[in-house]
C-alpha cells in the first residue's frame, strides 16, 4: 500500500525526535517509496515550520525539541472554583498549535485526568487563547465541541458575555494529591504527535509570604527576568516572526537549558504579572509580542540588510520591471477561471488584471505571457463546469478583485527605490498581511479546500480585508508619490 508524499513527510516531522541530516530524510523517503533529490529535501526542510535547522547540516524536528522539556500551568481561580484548567494556549510552543488544545491529554502517573466543560467570561477565555493572536481568539473558541450552537458568523465574529470551554478536570488531582490553589502543574510532552502530556504537581507555599520567596520563588523570579531578557534579544534577532507562537518557539528552543527548568514559570503568568518591557502589541491587524508600549515596525534590525537588497534589486530592474513582478502559478489560473466564471473571452482585459499597466512589455515578454495563458487556458477549460462554480467562483472573484488592487500597490512599493523605512510602518505590515492572506485565500480556492463548507466566513472575512485595504491605500500611494518626489532634485542654472 502507497501513501501519499504529505502522509509520509508529516509522520517523520510529527513522530521522528532525533537529531537527523538530508540524507537521513532522503533514505525514510525511499524506504517509503518516495524519491526526492538532496537540494529538495534541504528545502523542505529550511522552510517548513516543524523544523529547526542546526549546526553541522543537522535538523530537529519540533516534536523533538520539545518532548520531554519542561513547562508549567497554574490554574486561574475562575478554573480552581469549577474544579478545572483550561488548556488554551498554555501549550504553546511545545506542543502542536495546530492541534485544537480540546484534543490534548493529560496524565499523572499513568492515568488519564477526565475532561470537563466549564463557563466563562468571554473576556476571560479570550486571554485563554492570546497566544494564538488575540484576533484569532474567538475562533478557537467557537472551535470548541462545548460551543457547538455558536454561530460567529451570525454574531459578525463577536462573542456573547458567557463561553463554554472544554479543559480537564482537576479533582482527582485534589483528592489524590491534595491540589491547592498555591500549586502548579509541571507537565512535559511524552507523545508530540498524539498531544499527551504527563504531569507533577509543585506544591507552592511562597504565595503567601512574599516577602520570603525561599530558593524556588528566586529562582522562578530570575527565570520571569531570564525570560524577559531573551524575548528582548529575539525582537532584534529575529524580528516579530509570522506568528506569537513561532517567537516563543525560538525563543524556548534556542534557550532549553535555560527556560525549560523545573523551577520554570509560564508565558501567561509572565505577561499577566511579571513582564515589565514586553507585552502583546499591534502588528498591523494581528498581534504580536514587543517592546512594551511600541508599535510593531515593518523594518527593524532584523531585515535591513534584506531590505536593502530588495531595493537594490529593484533599482537594477527599473528598465525591466516585468522580471520583479511576479505571481505563483495557482494564482495566474485562478485568474483564467475567473474569466471562465464570468463568461468572456477577453484575454487582453485579463493580462491588464493580472498586470500592473506600469509595466511596459516587450514583444516577447507578452508573446510568451499570452502563449502561457493560451496553454493553461485549453487545459483548465476541458474540466471547467460553471454550474458547479457558482460558490467557488464567487468567493474566487471577490479574493482576486482585492488581490489585484493589493498586489498592485506592493509592486508600486517594491520598485519605488525607496528605503521601505521611510513609508508609515503599520500601514506598510497591514498591506503585507493583506497580500498573505489572500494569497492563502486564492491557494484554498484553487485546491478546493473546504472552501464551499466556509464560504460565508471567507466573504466575511473578505468584506474586513476591504476595508482595511481602503484605510491605508490612500495613505500608502501618498507616500509613493511623495517619495518618488523627494528623488528628483531642481538644479539651479549658474
Amino acid at each position: 500500500m502507497s501513501f501519499p508524499p504529505e502522509y509520509v513527510t508529516e509522520k517523520f516531522l510529527r513522530t521522528f525526535t532525533e537529531l537527523f541530516t538530508v540524507r537521513d530524510m532522503e533514505k525514510y523517503l525511499s524506504q517509503s517509496g518516495l524519491h526526492a533529490s538532496a537540494s529538495e529535501v534541504e528545502n523542505f526542510l529550511l522552510s517548513h515550520p516543524l523544523v529547526f535547522p542546526l549546526e553541522k547540516n543537522l535538523y530537529i524536528t519540533k516534536a523533538g525539541a520539545f518532548t520531554n522539556k519542561y513547562f508549567s500551568i497554574k490554574p486561574t481561580s475562575s478554573e480552581l472554583a469549577q474544579n478545572m484548567f483550561v488548556v488554551g494556549d498554555r501549550c504553546i510552543p511545545f506542543a502542536d498549535s495546530e492541534s485544537f488544545s480540546f484534543n490534548f491529554n493529560f496524565y499523572i502517573n499513568g492515568k488519564k485526568l477526565p475532561q470537563k466543560v466549564g463557563q466563562f467570561d468571554s473576556d476571560a477565555a479570550i486571554d485563554m487563547f492570546v497566544l494564538y493572536g488575540e484576533e484569532y481568539a474567538p475562533q478557537y473558541i467557537a472551535s470548541d465541541p462545548a460551543n457547538k450552537d455558536l454561530n460567529l458568523i451570525d454574531s459578525e465574529f463577536t462573542l456573547p458575555n458567557k463561553v463554554n470551554l472544554t479543559g480537564i478536570d482537576i479533582s482527582y488531582l485534589k483528592e489524590k494529591y491534595g491540589f491547592s490553589k498555591n500549586d502548579r502543574l509541571l507537565c512535559n510532552i511524552v507523545d508530540w504527535n498524539k498531544n499527551n502530556i504527563n504531569i507533577q504537581i509543585i506544591h507552592d507555599q511562597l504565595i503567601d509570604d512574599p516577602f520570603n520567596n525561599g530558593m524556588i520563588g528566586e529562582k522562578r523570579l530570575q527565570w520571569y527576568g531570564d525570560f524577559e531578557n531573551l524575548l528582548l534579544d529575539s525582537f532584534n534577532t529575529i524580528g516579530p516572526c509570522s506568528s506569537i507562537e513561532e517567537q516563543l518557539a525560538d525563543v524556548f528552543f534556542e534557550n532549553r537549558k535555560t527556560l525549560c527548568v523545573p523551577y520554570c514559570g509560564s508565558v501567561e503568568e509572565y505577561l499577566n504579572k511579571n513582564a515589565k518591557k514586553v507585552g502583546i502589541e499591534y502588528f498591523g491587524v494581528e498581534t504580536r509580542l514587543w517592546n512594551k508600549g511600541e508599535q510593531v515596525p515593518a523594518v527593524g534590525k532584523w531585515n535591513e540588510l534584506q531590505m536593502e537588497f530588495v531595493g537594490k534589486a529593484a533599482a537594477k530592474m527599473n528598465v525591466q520591471k516585468s522580471s520583479f513582478y511576479m505571481i505563483p502559478d495557482f494564482v495566474f489560473d485562478q485568474y483564467i477561471l475567473d474569466m471562465f466564471y464570468s463568461k468572456s473571452e477577453d484575454k487582453n482585459s485579463l493580462v491588464k488584471k493580472i498586470y500592473p499597466q506600469e509595466i511596459n512589455f516587450s514583444q516577447e515578454e507578452l508573446k510568451s505571457i499570452n502563449l502561457h495563458l493560451e496553454e493553461r487556458n485549453a487545459i483548465l477549460r476541458r474540466d471547467y463546469n460553471w454550474f458547479a462554480d457558482q460558490t467557488l467562483g464567487n468567493v474566487r472573484q471577490q479574493a482576486l478583485d482585492l488581490y489585484t488592487k493589493v498586489s498592485f500597490l506592493v509592486y508600486e512599493i517594491d520598485t519605488s527605490n525607496v528605503d521601505l523605512k521611510n513609508y508609515p510602518q503599520q500601514e506598510l505590515v497591514i498591506l503585507s498581511q493583506l497580500y498573505s492572506h489572500l494569497t492563502r485565500i486564492l491557494e484554498s480556492v484553487a485546491s478546493d479546500n473546504s472552501v464551499e463548507e466556509e464560504s460565508e466566513a471567507i466573504l466575511l472575512s473578505l468584506d474586513g480585508m476591504r476595508m482595511n485595504f481602503e484605510d491605508i491605500a490612500d495613505e500608502l500611494r501618498y507616500a509613493v508619490s511623495e517619495q518618488k518626489r523627494n528623488q528628483f532634485k531642481i538644479v539651479k542654472k549658474q
